[in-house]
């Protein structure tokens, strides 16, 4: 479900910027004609680097319709087709993908089942589907792709929809396997790419679905949140995306802008190292979760534009949510008592508590990264913790920095932000959950939490399925190996001359094909 606010809508201030030189060029160039007429180039302001390859965090050329898997993402969260036009299972380890017919690579290839298998074979070798119990890809005829998986794995059309899958024509891949030109059957091809800075598209004037009203995208890389909002109002650009929470508002003030605020399936959230102290305790992990005061939280620093988390799926976005979770969790007073219990006690008669054990204080290191609002949550979170006798260090780190600290070494607690409908199915909960699967760092180990995420895997029921995700996020609300903070709202703001603009509710997408400028 997407909750849009309606801005107010007046008239946009249009200026133009110089573009970014230097770029390396990859395919092709748009001509100084193209590039110079009005309205021919949509201009997006975002936070993100884009990468080239679908492997290395090619989300992005995902959501700017670079490439396109052999599945989709349909408006209500489930898998649709995509270069297939759906799906056959002829018995529970036997699937195939009829392909479609009319499909053409930006580098004017078509698109046939050897194709799509020679990417494939990349996807399933890489370590991002080392969890998915494919055993052999072929083409079962030109317009035909066979998957045969080890053991029965309901959730594959799913993963096959995940950026990592994405399609990608044999001329992308190198001689060492890594790209350098993303081809792919997108509603865009890329033009130039100057990474860390600046991504230039032309349109596929091939492509088999919608035709792009833009002959061009130019996509920025704008770090600073607040530079991303000015060269919106400036009319530098006609969309920024992924801005924060206290932009809403003013921007909703703002003559000429749209403010988009769907809630998407991602949570803002602790994960916990329960493998060393203090957080091998499952008290400790337990007083940390009740003493947060979720909605204080959002209130204040998220300026209730994002709700608290109950668990990993939100109850209003899918049925796959647990409704039986404990929805108000606060409770400071519980808190101390579980500190109290696990051997952490008030040292001294101070103001401010101060919890030791064995003549060690409790004092913790939170690790994070700058996005997503990470670091004002932090702060928030060291003035809770500290009314429980918890003294909370935050260090902000480059999220990749970051994701490879807490892979590497022991640490305490890491905050950070996830899409827990990243590939449309439950299964995600094994990338959170799973002892020996999980791509959490939370060392979390659970006999039954395994064993449901391996049934719910093995059957098509899907009553079984529901029954087993419920209780297994049941199980990990008790053990507490994360703790849920907040649900998250996706905050894009674009001109007011902006139509066709849809939010997609798992962010693999923005639809640019679908988009276009109305006349001034």
């Amino acid at each position: 479900m997407n909750h849009t606010r309606q801005p107010t809508m007046n008239r946009r201030t249009a200026l133009r910027t110089t573009l970014a030189t230097g770029a390396l060029a990859l395919a092709g160039c748009l001509s100084d004609d193209s590039a110079g007429e009005t309205g021919s180039t949509f201009r997006i302001g975002g936070k993100w680097a884009p990468n080239r390859d679908p492997l290395d965090g090619g989300s992005q050329i995902r959501r700017l319709g670079v490439t396109e898997a052999l599945v989709s993402v349909d408006d209500d969260a489930n898998p649709a087709p995509g270069l297939a036009t759906g799906w056959e299972r002829p018995d529970d380890h036997r699937w195939e993908f009829p392909l479609r017919e009319d499909v053409t690579f930006h580098d004017g290839a078509s698109l046939d089942a050897a194709a799509a298998v020679e990417s494939l074979h990349r996807t399933n070798a890489s370590a991002a589907f080392e969890d998915v119990p494919i055993e052999s890809i072929e083409a079962v005829d030109e317009t035909t792709v066979g998957v045969e998986t080890a053991t029965p794995f309901s959730p594959l059309p799913a993963h096959l929809s995940r950026n990592e899958a994405v399609i990608l024509s044999p001329e992308s891949i190198e001689a060492d396997d890594s790209i350098e030109n993303p081809i792919s059957a997108g509603p865009f091809a890329v033009d130039t790419f100057d990474p860390g800075a600046e991504l230039r598209l032309e349109r596929h004037d091939e492509y088999y679905g919608e035709e792009p009203a833009f002959e061009a995208v130019h996509y920025e890389v704008v770090d600073d949140d607040q530079t991303r909002r000015l060269k919106l109002e400036n009319g530098e650009v006609e969309m920024a995306r992924i801005l924060p929470t206290e932009t809403v508002a003013p921007l909703e003030e703002t003559d000429g802008i749209d403010v988009y605020t769907p809630e998407i399936p991602r949570i803002r959230f602790l994960t916990f190292d329960t493998q060393t102290e203090p957080f091998d305790d499952e008290r400790v992990r337990r007083a940390v979760s009740v003493a947060v005061d979720r909605d204080a939280l959002t209130d204040s620093i998220l300026d209730g534009v994002d709700d608290p988390a109950v668990g990993p799926f939100s109850p209003t976005i899918t049925e796959w949510a647990n409704p039986d979770l404990e929805t108000d969790r606060y409770d400071p007073e519980q808190a101390r008592t579980l500190l109290a219990d696990a051997g952490w006690t008030i040292d001294g008669d101070t103001e401010r508590e101060t919890r030791t054990r064995d003549g060690t204080e409790l004092a913790i290191e939170c690790l994070t990264f700058d996005g997503r609002d990470l670091p004002l949550i932090a702060q928030v979170l060291q003035e809770q913790l500290a009314a429980v006798g918890i003294d909370l260090d935050v260090t902000t780190l480059e999220y990749a920095t970051m994701v490879d600290r807490v892979g590497q070494e022991p640490f305490d607690v890491y905050l950070t932000s996830w899409g827990t409908l990243w590939y449309p199915d439950p299964d995600r909960l094994t990338d959170m959950f799973h002892s020996r699967a999980a791509s959490l760092h939370h060392g979390y180990e659970n006999d039954r939490v395994d064993t449901l995420l391996e049934e719910a895997r093995g059957t098509d029921d899907h009553e079984a399925r529901l029954e087993r995700y419920h209780e297994v996020q049941s199980i990990v609300a008790e053990d507490v190996p994360i703790a849920v903070l907040t649900n998250y709202t996706n905050i894009t703001a674009t001109a007011a001359s902006v139509s066709g603009y849809e939010p997609h509710p798992t962010e693999s997408r923005i639809g640019l094909e679908s988009i276009d400028l109305d006349a001034e």
